[in-house]
């Protein structure tokens, strides 16, 4: 947890190491490793949910987030 909220929680099996997350990060805490995404720098998370609506698998969630709709 970060003082904005839930860190993302990554299902590694659904992801694709697309990256499209590390790309929307607003404060550039995720880094894209062999195993996926990762947050090297968690207290820069202002749990935005921005990696989480991005992810064309649905990889990445944000706890608390479900009401949030993807975006089209």
């Amino acid at each position: 947890m970060t003082a904005f909220g839930e860190l993302p929680v990554l299902d590694a099996s659904r992801c694709t190491r697309c990256g499209d997350c590390v790309e929307v990060c607003p404060t550039d805490c995720m880094a894209l490793a062999a195993a996926g995404p990762w947050l090297p720098r968690p207290r820069d998370c202002v749990s935005c949910s921005a990696c989480a609506l991005v992810c064309p698998t649905d990889a990445l969630k944000m706890p608390g987030a479900e009401h949030v709709e993807p975006i089209q």
